[in-house]
Protein backbone atom coordinates (compact mmCIF):
# COMPACT_ATOMS: atom_id res chain seq x y z
CA UNK A 1 0.00 0.00 0.00
CA UNK A 2 3.07 2.33 1.04
CA UNK A 3 4.16 1.32 -2.70
CA UNK A 4 0.76 2.35 -4.25
CA UNK A 5 0.44 5.79 -2.40
CA UNK A 6 4.34 6.32 -3.31
CA UNK A 7 3.24 5.45 -7.04
CA UNK A 8 0.18 7.37 -7.09
CA UNK A 9 2.35 10.33 -5.45
CA UNK A 10 5.11 10.31 -7.98
CA UNK A 11 2.50 9.89 -10.88
CA UNK A 12 0.66 13.18 -9.32
CA UNK A 13 3.94 14.68 -8.93
CA UNK A 14 4.48 14.57 -12.71
CA UNK A 15 1.31 15.24 -13.90
CA UNK A 16 1.90 18.43 -11.68
CA UNK A 17 5.38 18.83 -13.41
CA UNK A 18 4.12 18.27 -17.01
CA UNK A 19 0.79 21.00 -16.19
CA UNK A 20 3.77 23.19 -14.60
CA UNK A 21 5.83 22.86 -17.71
CA UNK A 22 2.29 23.23 -20.12
CA UNK A 23 1.56 26.40 -17.88
CA UNK A 24 5.12 28.19 -18.25
CA UNK A 25 5.28 27.32 -22.14
CA UNK A 26 2.01 28.79 -22.44
CA UNK A 27 2.99 31.78 -20.68
CA UNK A 28 6.52 31.97 -22.29
CA UNK A 29 4.74 31.47 -25.48
CA UNK A 30 1.93 33.92 -25.15
CA UNK A 31 4.97 36.39 -23.95
CA UNK A 32 7.06 36.02 -27.03
CA UNK A 33 3.92 36.35 -28.73
CA UNK A 34 2.73 40.09 -27.38
CA UNK A 35 6.47 40.84 -28.20
CA UNK A 36 6.20 39.43 -31.97
CA UNK A 37 2.88 41.30 -31.91
CA UNK A 38 4.71 44.46 -30.34
CA UNK A 39 7.01 44.28 -32.89
CA UNK A 40 5.18 43.38 -35.93
CA UNK A 41 2.65 46.40 -34.73
CA UNK A 42 6.03 48.83 -34.81
CA UNK A 43 7.24 47.10 -38.16
CA UNK A 44 4.05 48.22 -39.67
CA UNK A 45 3.88 51.74 -38.25
CA UNK A 46 7.36 52.23 -39.76
CA UNK A 47 6.54 51.19 -43.13
CA UNK A 48 2.95 53.47 -42.92
CA UNK A 49 5.16 56.37 -41.69
CA UNK A 50 7.39 55.85 -44.01
CA UNK A 51 4.56 54.77 -46.97
CA UNK A 52 3.17 58.34 -46.39
CA UNK A 53 6.69 60.43 -45.79
CA UNK A 54 7.34 58.40 -49.58
CA UNK A 55 3.49 59.67 -51.12
CA UNK A 56 4.16 62.73 -49.73
CA UNK A 57 7.39 62.86 -51.48
CA UNK A 58 6.38 61.48 -54.54
CA UNK A 59 3.34 63.69 -54.76
CA UNK A 60 4.86 66.91 -54.12
CA UNK A 61 7.26 65.80 -57.44
CA UNK A 62 3.87 65.08 -59.38
CA UNK A 63 2.54 68.68 -58.63
CA UNK A 64 5.83 70.21 -59.24
CA UNK A 65 6.30 68.06 -62.45
CA UNK A 66 2.80 69.19 -63.70
CA UNK A 67 3.57 72.46 -62.61
CA UNK A 68 6.33 72.94 -65.11
CA UNK A 69 4.41 70.86 -68.00
CA UNK A 70 2.13 73.76 -67.60
CA UNK A 71 4.12 75.97 -67.98
CA UNK A 72 6.51 74.68 -70.60
CA UNK A 73 2.67 74.17 -72.52
CA UNK A 74 2.33 77.83 -71.88
CA UNK A 75 5.21 79.05 -73.17
CA UNK A 76 4.77 76.85 -76.14
CA UNK A 77 1.20 77.64 -77.20
CA UNK A 78 2.67 81.73 -76.89
CA UNK A 79 5.24 80.91 -78.96
CA UNK A 80 3.31 79.42 -81.56
CA UNK A 81 0.77 82.00 -81.61
CA UNK A 82 3.21 84.71 -82.09
CA UNK A 83 4.89 82.07 -84.96
CA UNK A 84 1.09 82.23 -86.55
CA UNK A 85 0.44 85.84 -86.12
CA UNK A 86 3.98 86.26 -88.10
CA UNK A 87 2.96 83.74 -90.71
CA UNK A 88 -0.26 85.19 -91.16
CA UNK A 89 0.69 89.50 -91.25
CA UNK A 90 3.74 88.00 -93.35
CA UNK A 91 0.86 86.69 -95.89
CA UNK A 92 -1.32 89.87 -95.92
CA UNK A 93 1.62 91.86 -96.74
CA UNK A 94 3.14 89.83 -99.53
CA UNK A 95 -0.43 90.34 -100.99
CA UNK A 96 -0.61 93.83 -100.19
CA UNK A 97 2.76 94.94 -101.47
CA UNK A 98 1.85 94.82 -105.33
CA UNK A 99 -1.33 96.95 -104.69
CA UNK A 100 0.86 99.30 -103.07
CA UNK A 101 3.26 99.41 -105.95
CA UNK A 102 0.30 100.43 -108.15
CA UNK A 103 -0.70 103.51 -105.49
CA UNK A 104 2.94 104.58 -105.28
CA UNK A 105 3.39 104.29 -109.13
CA UNK A 106 0.38 106.56 -109.45
CA UNK A 107 1.40 108.77 -107.74
CA UNK A 108 4.81 109.19 -109.39
CA UNK A 109 3.35 109.68 -112.63
CA UNK A 110 1.28 112.35 -111.59
CA UNK A 111 4.55 114.32 -110.19
CA UNK A 112 6.31 113.36 -113.45
CA UNK A 113 3.79 114.47 -115.32
CA UNK A 114 3.27 118.22 -116.30
CA UNK A 115 -0.16 117.74 -117.40
CA UNK A 116 -2.74 116.19 -115.11
CA UNK A 117 -4.86 113.74 -116.66
CA UNK A 118 -7.86 113.62 -113.68
CA UNK A 119 -10.14 110.80 -115.85
CA UNK A 120 -7.47 108.14 -115.55
CA UNK A 121 -6.25 109.16 -112.20
CA UNK A 122 -9.58 108.48 -111.35
CA UNK A 123 -9.83 105.31 -112.77
CA UNK A 124 -6.45 104.10 -111.27
CA UNK A 125 -7.68 104.94 -107.97
CA UNK A 126 -10.37 103.10 -108.69
CA UNK A 127 -8.71 100.42 -109.75
CA UNK A 128 -6.32 100.35 -106.67
CA UNK A 129 -9.58 100.70 -104.45
CA UNK A 130 -11.29 97.27 -106.46
CA UNK A 131 -7.49 95.53 -105.68
CA UNK A 132 -7.69 96.33 -101.68
CA UNK A 133 -11.16 95.25 -101.64
CA UNK A 134 -10.69 91.91 -103.46
CA UNK A 135 -7.27 91.53 -101.30
CA UNK A 136 -9.11 91.53 -98.37
CA UNK A 137 -12.00 88.83 -99.51
CA UNK A 138 -9.12 86.70 -99.92
CA UNK A 139 -8.10 86.36 -96.80
CA UNK A 140 -11.94 86.30 -95.12
CA UNK A 141 -12.51 90.38 -94.67
CA UNK A 142 -15.58 91.38 -95.97
CA UNK A 143 -17.18 94.90 -96.11
CA UNK A 144 -20.33 96.36 -93.76
CA UNK A 145 -22.06 98.80 -96.16
CA UNK A 146 -25.29 98.88 -94.36
CA UNK A 147 -27.47 101.49 -96.42
CA UNK A 148 -31.03 101.56 -95.87
CA UNK A 149 -30.59 98.61 -93.13
CA UNK A 150 -32.09 98.25 -90.14
CA UNK A 151 -29.76 100.04 -87.39
CA UNK A 152 -28.17 97.32 -85.70
CA UNK A 153 -25.31 98.13 -82.90
CA UNK A 154 -23.38 95.26 -83.24
CA UNK A 155 -22.16 96.45 -85.99
CA UNK A 156 -23.05 99.60 -86.55
CA UNK A 157 -22.02 103.02 -84.29
CA UNK A 158 -24.42 105.65 -85.04
CA UNK A 159 -23.05 108.79 -85.34
CA UNK A 160 -25.58 111.12 -85.52
CA UNK A 161 -29.48 111.18 -85.78
CA UNK A 162 -31.51 112.98 -88.67
CA UNK A 163 -35.00 113.09 -89.48
CA UNK A 164 -36.10 111.08 -93.19
CA UNK A 165 -39.37 111.14 -94.92
CA UNK A 166 -37.77 107.99 -96.83
CA UNK A 167 -37.34 105.76 -94.15
CA UNK A 168 -39.14 104.55 -91.25
CA UNK A 169 -36.88 105.24 -87.68
CA UNK A 170 -34.01 103.08 -86.75
CA UNK A 171 -33.23 102.66 -90.39
CA UNK A 172 -29.18 103.74 -91.65
CA UNK A 173 -29.41 106.59 -93.86
CA UNK A 174 -26.18 107.40 -94.82
CA UNK A 175 -22.52 105.62 -94.34
CA UNK A 176 -19.76 107.88 -93.30
CA UNK A 177 -17.16 105.21 -92.89
CA UNK A 178 -17.92 101.16 -93.65
CA UNK A 179 -17.23 98.28 -91.46
CA UNK A 180 -15.07 95.30 -91.67
CA UNK A 181 -15.71 91.48 -90.14
CA UNK A 182 -13.27 88.88 -90.48
CA UNK A 183 -14.75 85.17 -90.14
CA UNK A 184 -18.24 87.36 -88.25
CA UNK A 185 -15.75 88.54 -85.84
CA UNK A 186 -15.73 92.75 -85.82
CA UNK A 187 -13.26 94.49 -86.49
CA UNK A 188 -14.47 97.85 -86.94
CA UNK A 189 -18.19 98.78 -87.18
CA UNK A 190 -20.01 100.76 -90.01
CA UNK A 191 -19.77 104.66 -88.86
CA UNK A 192 -23.49 106.05 -89.47
CA UNK A 193 -26.54 108.59 -89.62
CA UNK A 194 -29.37 107.08 -88.64
CA UNK A 195 -33.22 107.93 -89.22
CA UNK A 196 -35.15 109.16 -86.50
CA UNK A 197 -38.67 109.82 -85.76
CA UNK A 198 -40.51 113.12 -87.66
Amino acid sequence: MKEKNQKESAEGNIEENIEKELNENKATHAEVSDEDKIAEVSDEDKIAEVSDEEKITDLEDRLLRSAAEIENIRKRAEKERAEAYKVGISIFVKDFVPVLDNLQRALGSIKTSEEINYDSFVEGITATEKDITSLLERHGIKQINPINEKFDPLFHEALFETPSKDHEPGFVTQVIDLGYILDKRLIRPAKVGVSSKK
